[in-house]
């Protein structure tokens, strides 16, 4: 088999953490010899306490996306999940999903192993899943999303840094009158959840929305009880 080098792999790290904590986690990136990020804004939905999944019983979030290559990513997650208590409820929880392919990063990215759960970043196998609607959208989102098993979301406001700027995420162009909800789910039911929001919100539809799905490679400070 091909041996794969880690410096080669790139993971998107994402962390989601309490209102003013993102630049903490930008300058541990920092630290630990990984530069650039960018911070979003966003509210939790976790309203039920039996359904904590995410720990957002608190409504204002930040959302940190940090790209690192995967021999730093592991490092970066474990640091700040011991320096910022993402084990106690509400301060926060982290993750990193695959990256198939950089653009503008001097660094091809390399064949990228089967994950295996092992230890505490690999409790179960976990899937991200993206919903980008109308703005208003997002809150419907998130409850057809739950009738489907899912345990909570992260909606994000989607705004450009300048006045006839466009946010983007992921390199799509996200209009200003849009949300983004980020679903983070166990792999089981993932095809259950897509499919549930597919039909509710008519994602097939010309207009109605865009929803994609990425694999998580670790994920730190989740919560099931």
């Amino acid at each position: 088999m091909k041996e794969t080098n880690e410096n080669l792999i790139y993971d998107l790290n994402i962390f989601i953490v309490k209102a003013g904590m993102g630049s903490k986690i930008l300058a541990l990136g920092k630290e630990l010899g990984i530069s650039g990020g960018t911070i979003l804004y966003g509210r939790g939905t976790v309203r039920n306490s039996i359904l904590k999944f995410f720990e957002l019983a608190e409504s204002s979030k930040e959302i940190v996306f940090i790209i690192s290559n995967r021999s730093l990513a592991d490092n970066f997650l474990r640091e700040a999940y011991d320096k910022f208590k993402f084990n106690k409820p509400n301060n926060g929880i982290c993750f990193s999903i695959c990256i198939c392919n950089i653009i503008g990063m001097q660094s091809t990215v390399g064949e990228v192993k089967e994950l295996e759960e092992q230890g505490e970043g690999n409790m179960n196998l976990y899937n991200s899943i993206f919903v980008i609607v109308d703005r208003g959208k997002g809150e419907k989102v998130v409850d057809v999303a739950n009738e489907a098993g899912a345990r909570g979301a992260t909606i994000i406001n989607a705004r450009g840094s300048g006045i006839h700027e466009k946010a983007k995420i992921f390199a799509i162009e996200i209009e200003p009158e849009k949300e983004i909800v980020l679903i983070l789910v166990e792999e089981k039911l993932t095809d259950k959840i897509c499919t549930s929001i597919q039909e509710n919100l008519e994602i097939d539809k010309p207009g109605k929305g865009i929803m994609f799905v990425q694999k998580v490679a670790k994920a730190y400070g989740l919560n099931k009880n």
